[in-house]
This record gives C-alpha cells, sequence and structure tokens, in this order.
C-alpha cells in the first residue's frame, strides 16, 4: 500500500518542483516519462536546509547530449531554487531489474552530474520509497500530483521485493558504513588533543542516521530521519530527552545552535545501540 503524505502543491517544495520539471521536460522532451519525489519531501520531513530528491524515470539511456542538457540544471538548482535538486535517470527496464542488477545509472549527487553512478540513490532504500510513498510530478503543467501506484506499468517493481532488498541494504549499511563513521567521528572529535569543533551536522547525522536505519530493519519501511528518531525515543526512552533536543534544532524550534562533547558522546552512544540492534541475528 501506498503510503504518500498529502500533497500541498501550493507550498513547498511542490511548486519548486514543478518548476524544475517543466524545465527537465523542455530540454529532454519525449525522453522524459515520469518523474517522481522521493526523499524527505516525499515522507513529509523536508525541512528549509532540505534538498530536493527525485526518480526521473526515462525511455531511454541518456547520451552526452541529454546529460549536457541536463547537468546545467542540477548545477545551478541551488541558485535557482533555493534548494539543490538532485535525481536519478534510470529506465522503466532498470526500475524492473532493480539495483542488484543495473550497471550503473545517471545520477547528480549534491548538483553534480556522474554519468556512471553506482552509489547515491541506486539502491533498494530508493526503490521501496518510488512504491512506498513516491509522489509522480506530472509533466503537463496542469496535471496534479499523485502517489505512484506499485504494481503500474510504468513503476515495474515488486514492492516485496523492494522491501527486502531494503532491509538488506539497512543491515549491510549498518554494519559497514556506520560503523566505521562512529569510530572516525570519535577519532576526530572526541580523541585527546581534537581541535575539531562539534557541529550540529554531526550531532543530528549521528544521531539520526542510524536511527532512521533501524526503523527500516524492523519495519520494513523507509521512514524520515524524524521519524527515525522518534522511533528510537520510543524503543531507548533513555534518549528520549537528547533525541528530543536534536529534533527540534532539527525542525528549527532550537536555534542556539550550541553542541558539546557531551552531546556528540550521546549520539556516539546511540548510534552503537542502533548498530547493534539492527545488525544482531
Amino acid at each position: 500500500m501506498n503510503s504518500s503524505i498529502p500533497v500541498d502543491s501550493g507550498q513547498e517544495p511542490w511548486i519548486l518542483v514543478r518548476r524544475f520539471t517543466h524545465r527537465l521536460a523542455e530540454v529532454l522532451g519525449d525522453t522524459l516519462r515520469d518523474v517522481v519525489v522521493v526523499g524527505s519531501a516525499s515522507l513529509g520531513d523536508w525541512q528549509a536546509d532540505s534538498d530536493i530528491d527525485l526518480v526521473c524515470v526515462v525511455e531511454r539511456d541518456l547520451d552526452a547530449r541529454a546529460r549536457e542538457a541536463v547537468a546545467p540544471l542540477h548545477e545551478r538548482s541551488k541558485d535557482v531554487y533555493g534548494h539543490t535538486v538532485d535525481a536519478m535517470y534510470v529506465t522503466r527496464d532498470g526500475l524492473a531489474k532493480g539495483p542488484d542488477a543495473l550497471r550503473s545509472v545517471v545520477a547528480t549527487v549534491a548538483g553534480a552530474l556522474h554519468p556512471e553512478s553506482t552509489d547515491g540513490p541506486m539502491n533498494w532504500p530508493t526503490w521501496l520509497n518510488i512504491v512506498q510513498c513516491g509522489v509522480r510530478v506530472p509533466l503537463a503543467g496542469d496535471g496534479a500530483m499523485a502517489a505512484v501506484e506499485p504494481g503500474s506499468a510504468g513503476f515495474p517493481i515488486e514492492t516485496e521485493t523492494a522491501r527486502e532488498g531494503a532491509i538488506r541494504f539497512s543491515r549491510a549499511n549498518l554494519d559497514q558504513y556506520w560503523r566505521n563513521r562512529i569510530g572516525l567521528s570519535e577519532r576526530i572529535h572526541l580523541a585527546d588533543g581534537a581541535t575539531h569543533p562539534v557541529s550540529a551536522f554531526e550531532v543530528e547525522w549521528m544521531s539520526l542516521g542510524p536511527a532512521r536505519l533501524l526503523a527500516t530493519v524492523r519495519t520494513g519501511r523507509i521512514v524520515s530521519k524524524s521519524e527515525g528518531g522518534e522511533l528510537a525515543a520510543d524503543e531507548s526512552p533513555e534518549f528520549r530527552p537528547h533525541l528530543t533536543r536534536v529534533l527540534e534544532a532539527r525542525r528549527g524550534a532550537d536555534a542556539t545552535g550550541t553542541w558539546s562533547r557531551e552531546d556528540l558522546e550521546r549520539s556516539l552512544d546511540l548510534a552503537r545501540l542502533c548498530v547493534g540492534l539492527g545488525t544482531e541475528g
């Protein structure tokens, strides 16, 4: 079942998404078949500093000329729209194959286009995001936004396969990326003689990144960073005061922006707990 959030087309980010899609349709023409919003906007967790993440379904792989046409749209998106617009360009056949069978896709990360990306959005959580809560953007200006219909002709993704893949990916990411990332954070910020200040980004990333992956392992759903933090607070109430402050800061309710070594240590304790719970068994 699709759990897409209600879309108020008169509000950001939907206004920006429609404007970007209009420009994309102009440069790609009939090559562009569908545009789907994924990421924080589709999960109801879009913030003032959030990027916009799209999956663009194309008739055929983008050749050099098409890549040259779309690259500037992404590169200038921050200046034009106030937010970076990133996208993955994939054919319907590629969607049906799934990320494990694809060699690479054209994708942008932080506004930069990569002709043969094997990272970024090319993973099972993106596939599950599409069918769980993806929002289709009309290519015609007068069309209405609508939830992706799982199993529809334009989106040949088996929901259960995507769910199983997202759980596997989340377990592996906790085990491989986050174990190392926790150690790196400790060495940079907490080791004796460390001079790097503790940033709001580091506290938020370490508090909410592993938590949202654990939520996927537990629920089989793609959740936002905020929902991941809320679920972690419910499961581990000893972290609730810390997570409450992190979530308030993320939503702009706490503008102090001051974080201590103790705050980061608490974040790392939570990250270790999430890694342990998400990789056990």
